[in-house]
Formats: C-alpha cells, sequence, structure tokens
C-alpha cells in the first residue's frame, strides 16, 4: 500500500510533456526567403507554412496548395517571430525549415546581419542550406514546383543531385560554411536560383503541364561571396572547377576534340594537391583522375593509342581552363585558388605564379571499342 502511496504522489509531483507540442497547433515553416527594400531598407520576410490537407491525396478544389506563403516587412531579423502571430493562426515552428532564400540585391549590399542572426539564435539552424535568388522573391515564393509539391523540399533537392561528389558528401552551401570562411580571402559560391517566366505560376494548374521547364525554378550559375557579400557571378563549370581546386570536389564533365570529332568524358576521383616552388612566388598544382567516356563520335576503332590521345586532350583543356579561372579571379580579386588562405602573401597574391600538371587515366570506355558506321 505504502508502495502504491508513493507511486501516485510522484505522479503528482510529475510536470509531464512541458513542451509538447501539437501538430495542429504549428504552422511548420518549408521555406524560408529574405529581402532588402534599398530604399527603406526594410527586411521582407518570406514564409512558406506546409497545409497537410494540401498534401492529402483526399483533397477538396479548396485545399490544392501543399503550402501558404506569407510574407511581413521590418526592420531587424528578431521582429519576425512576433510578427507571424498577427496573420499565422498558428505557431511559428522552424524545425523542418528545408532551404533558405537570399534575394541578390540584398546578398551584394552584404548578408552579415543574417548570419549573425542565424548563427546566435539557437532556435534556428545553422545547418540550413543557402541559395541566392535573382528573381523577385515574391514570384519564387508564390510558385508551384513539380515533382514535389513542396517548394522546400524541391530546391533542397535540387542540390542532393551534387551532394555525393562532394568531400564527406556535404555541399558546403549551408549558413555554417558561410560563417566559418567569412573571414577568409577564398570566395563563398552560391547557387543561384532563377525563374523561367514574367509571373508566378500560384495556380495549381500549373503542375498539370508537361512542359516543367516552363514558368520553372533552376540553378545554374553561381553568386561569388567575399566576407558575407556578394561581388559577382560565375557559370555553372567555373563554379564546379572552383570547388574541385579547393578540394571540395571530385567529378568534372568535359568535352574534348580529337582529330576534328568530339568526344565526351567524366573525370571522377579527382585529386588535388598544392606545393609551393621556394621562393613562396610560385604555386605548382597537381590533378589526378579517372576518366570515362560518355560519348565518342570518332569513326576510329578504339586503341591503346587513341585512348592516350583523349587522356592527353583532357589534361590540356583542364590545365588551361584552372589557368584562366586564376587569371580571371586576379583581374576581378578574387581569389578563386585559395592563394592567400594556404601560404600565400596577401599583398602580392596576385603576382603568384601557378602552374597546373593533371594527370589522368581512362578506366572506362564502354560496350564496345569499335563504333558502328554508317553503310
Amino acid at each position: 500500500m505504502r508502495v502504491i502511496f508513493i507511486a501516485v504522489l510522484m505522479l503528482v509531483l510529475c510536470t509531464g510533456c512541458w513542451d509538447l507540442k501539437e501538430i495542429n497547433s504549428l504552422a511548420i515553416i518549408s521555406l524560408a526567403g529574405v529581402d532588402k527594400d534599398p530604399e527603406s531598407g526594410d527586411l521582407l520576410a518570406y514564409y512558406q507554412v506546409i497545409n497537410p490537407t494540401g498534401l492529402s491525396t483526399r483533397q477538396s478544389a479548396a485545399t490544392k496548395a501543399a503550402v501558404y506563403t506569407f510574407h511581413f516587412r521590418d526592420f531587424s531579423h528578431g521582429r519576425f517571430t512576433e510578427q507571424t502571430g498577427t496573420s499565422m493562426p498558428r505557431r511559428f515552428f522552424t524545425a523542418h525549415l528545408q532551404s533558405y532564400l537570399i534575394s541578390e540585391r540584398y546578398a551584394r549590399e552584404g548578408i552579415l546581419d543574417l548570419i549573425n542572426f542565424i548563427e546566435l539564435n539557437p532556435e534556428r539552424r545553422s545547418s540550413l542550406i543557402v541559395f541566392i535568388t535573382d528573381s523577385p522573391m515574391h514570384t519564387v515564393m508564390n510558385s508551384f514546383t513539380p515533382l514535389d509539391r513542396v517548394p522546400g523540399r524541391f530546391i533542397r533537392a535540387l542540390s542532393n543531385q551534387y551532394k555525393p561528389n562532394f568531400s564527406m558528401s556535404v555541399y558546403p552551401i549551408r549558413f555554417k560554411d558561410l560563417a566559418k570562411d567569412i573571414n577568409l580571402h577564398t570566395p563563398t559560391i552560391l547557387p543561384i536560383i532563377h525563374y523561367h517566366g514574367e509571373k508566378p505560376s500560384s495556380n495549381s494548374d500549373r503542375v498539370e503541364e508537361i512542359d516543367a521547364s516552363e514558368d520553372g525554378i533552376s540553378f545554374k550559375v553561381g553568386a561569388v561571396l567575399i566576407h558575407s557579400r556578394m561581388v559577382g557571378r560565375i557559370d555553372e563549370q567555373s563554379k564546379i572547377l572552383f570547388f574541385i581546386m579547393n578540394k571540395k570536389y571530385r567529378e568534372l564533365t568535359e568535352t574534348v576534340e580529337i582529330k576534328g570529332k568530339h568526344v565526351d568524358v567524366t573525370a571522377k576521383n579527382l585529386n588535388v594537391k598544392r606545393k609551393w616552388i621556394k621562393p613562396a612566388s610560385e604555386l605548382s598544382f597537381q590533378i589526378t583522375g579517372d576518366l570515362k567516356i560518355l560519348n565518342n563520335q570518332q569513326t576510329s576503332k578504339m586503341t591503346v593509342q587513341n585512348l592516350h590521345l583523349i587522356e592527353e586532350a583532357f589534361n590540356r583543356k583542364l590545365e588551361e581552363r584552372v589557368l584562366a579561372l586564376d587569371q580571371m579571379g586576379k583581374t576581378k580579386g578574387w581569389d578563386m585558388l585559395g592563394i592567400q588562405d594556404n601560404g600565400g602573401n596577401e599583398k602580392t597574391w596576385r603576382q603568384t605564379k601557378v602552374t597546373i600538371k593533371v594527370s589522368s587515366r581512362m578506366t572506362t570506355t564502354g560496350n564496345t571499342s569499335t563504333p558502328y558506321l554508317e553503310e
């Protein structure tokens, strides 16, 4: 009897799940975006809240949208959580936030205040991936996406296509990466989201169309950020090459020309080693990788000599492209090869001579060594 009394007493003293959150009382944020008014300096925040009934297979015509977008205006990041209570009938909840979008004009002004807000707030997730958008934020945040009805998941899935080829399968575009590299001279490269269309596809009929590229979201070019400020943009190939040379990415697709014919190859397991040549005014890069033929338009039989020609052509082209990337960066003042952060002089890094040596080997040629020819 005494044991039962003690047990009941202990239950009375228990507080229960004091931090329990009812799912129906939460506004679950899937995608967030932030812009900045260049005239007033006010911040414009956008939040996409998941609509559970919109994700259900059994839904009425009035609940087709998988998410609803709310937007707010204020002068400080910390004020938006309180503002959400003015129009969201549920509690603001960011634990399932997929991605974060930043407008290009805000990025060019500098996003140090946003990085500090994310890093210092324990309720925010610094592992969130970040994108720059060169399209109007209102347009991007109010458009349906194909194959995945939740835009936040759609955008994150785009970045996941690249993750397996990054070191430790981590795409270095998170808030924690921005914070870690903020004092480095080597730029940070973020993907730029672009919306193809003149107006948002905010009607659910958009997903019934077969042309998924029309009025859709994609990213190809990269935004160059130095010390948390966007200073320019680079094309997709240069973006991938930047990650390779800074030992963050391991794969590259290239087209070489052999006797007037195109050969598409993929280089895998790319490894980059750098070495300073004394005195420290010349930096040498050694690049190795395994080649795989994707498409061969040659009409001649695949021989050992022919394979060597492909290897040599790839080596030569990659060397030229790395030197072009280095020269472009030095012209613009962007240390694309990380010279200053790897032993180079901050004042004379532009005068550093860069030499490239690429050694590749063909490992996969396809199912046939002789191409099919027209009779």
